[in-house]
């Protein structure tokens, strides 16, 4: 083992610690071991696998700090492998010297605007474990090609920038699980401009990602307008933040048609998502299935679907925390979507919204169901259909709110044809059950 002190680190805080670091790297088995104190380094510690060897790096169970005071990574993992997981393409000599690099029971605290926390490049089974890292201008920054990748109770905490962020990589296989990701501004996690696929967030405490003075927002954000994601969920997770213009819990975004399908083949299940904008926003998504999720608070949208296909919404609970009062609309929008499933969704308005045209709107959509659900305290319609095609719903349960003022009617059809149906057991509306119109 190398132990740093051994190596000439002085861990007061003061000393630079950067050559010791780099002795022991060079020097030792490729354990370094970093015993209790504050290790200042003014240049990034870079670690080439293939130079090096297997190599591991343990705080003591949270003992070591490690203080970046320079721009770039604290710890920057450079391996060098090219192909895929397939075990045939793994080539001998990663498997000799650089599979399974391992960081754990580390601090690492930025003290400099562009200081890092760690950096995969190439790697080949990298395990971040029980890890905390805060004051980073990004916590966990992947690039380039990597897999295999584990980040395993981890504590990425009040980052300058970014917490995890995929950043022109291609990456397949990567499980974030029970880690804490939060006060990261611009985004917890992040993925942009890459070609990523077998993406695991599981059983995560995901919030107040945001920034009051910044647009656009969101905790979890797969941009796959310069790329494709694919293959992934999101499982068992708390996602919560405060309202920011534009800000979302969740949102996954494409520019390419739907038939594309740049970002989905995604499920969204179980976990505990609200206090933003818009709790879930998808663009161009398709082959995403939300089932079993509690919204809350969504403070223009629970939910905005645009430019989707084959979306399952089952089982999901858009409602209130009554901790958080305040005006909220969570409303439903489907704008321009395709093959569409909606089933056993409760949506009950306990806030004030504001003058709101519909809890439910689909506009320009065409093969949607919606049945089972029910619309409570709705808002001044509880369904507004406009231009659509082959839409039928069914069975479902509108109600107008205690003081319906402006409650117009449980459902508006707007310039549809034969193929937009409503009937079930709808609420008796100012103007009836379903209304037919022109439109405006």
């Amino acid at each position: 083992m190398a132990n740093v002190r051994h190596f000439g680190a002085a861990g007061d805080g003061t000393t630079d610690d950067t050559d010791a670091f780099e002795h022991a790297l060079q020097e030792g088995d490729g354990l370094i071991e970093v015993p209790r104190g504050d290790y200042v380094l003014t240049r990034p510690l870079v670690v080439p696998l293939d130079k090096l060897g297997r190599f591991s790096l343990s705080g003591l169970g949270g003992q070591g700090r490690l203080v970046m005071r320079a721009a770039g990574p604290a710890v920057h993992l450079l391996g060098t492998h090219a192909g895929t997981a397939d075990p045939t393409q793994v080539s001998d000599r990663v498997w000799s010297q650089q599979r399974f690099p391992h960081l754990e029971g580390i601090e690492i605290v930025g003290a400099h605007e562009q200081a890092d926390g760690i950096r995969l490049e190439g790697t080949m089974q990298a395990t971040l474990a029980r890890i905390l890292i805060r004051r980073c201008r990004v916590a966990i920054h992947l690039v380039r090609r990597n897999r295999n990748v584990i980040v395993d109770s981890c504590h990425i905490y009040h980052s300058r920038r970014l917490g995890i962020w995929l950043d022109g990589v291609n990456m397949h296989q990567i499980n974030i699980h029970g880690c804490h990701i939060s006060y990261c501004p611009a985004g917890g996690i992040r993925v942009e401009r890459s070609e990523v696929r077998n993406v695991q967030i599981c059983s995560n405490d995901i919030e107040y990602n945001y920034d009051a003075g910044l647009e656009d927002c969101a905790d979890v954000l797969l941009d796959a307008r310069q790329g494709t994601i694919r293959e992934g969920t999101m499982v068992g997770n708390t996602i919560q933040a405060r309202e920011s213009k534009g800000g979302a819990n969740v949102r996954m975004l494409a520019i390419q048609a739907p038939s594309a399908g740049a970002v989905g083949m995604w499920t969204i299940a179980g976990n505990l998502l609200g206090s933003q904008e818009t709790v879930l926003h998808l663009v161009g998504c398709r082959g995403v299935t939300l089932t079993g999720n509690a919204l809350y608070s969504g403070y223009r949208y629970a939910l905005l679907a645009q430019q989707c296909q084959n979306l399952i919404v089952c089982g999901n609970s858009i409602d209130r925390n009554s901790d958080y009062p305040g005006p909220s609309t969570d409303q439903v929008a489907f704008e321009d979507c395709r093959q569409v499933v909606v089933q056993g969704t409760v949506v009950e308005h306990a806030h004030p919204g504001g003058r709101v045209e519909a809890s439910v709107t689909l506009h320009g959509c065409e093969n949607v169901l919606m049945t089972g659900c029910q619309i409570l305290a709705a808002r001044r319609r509880g369904l507004l259909i406009g231009q659509c095609r082959h839409v039928r719903i069914a069975d479902c349960i509108v109600r107008a709110p205690a003081k319906a003022a402006d409650y117009l009617c449980a459902a508006e059809i707007q310039n549809a044809d034969a193929t937009v149906s409503v009937s079930g057991s709808l609420d008796k509306g100012t103007l009836g059950d379903v209304v037919r119109s022109a439109g405006q």
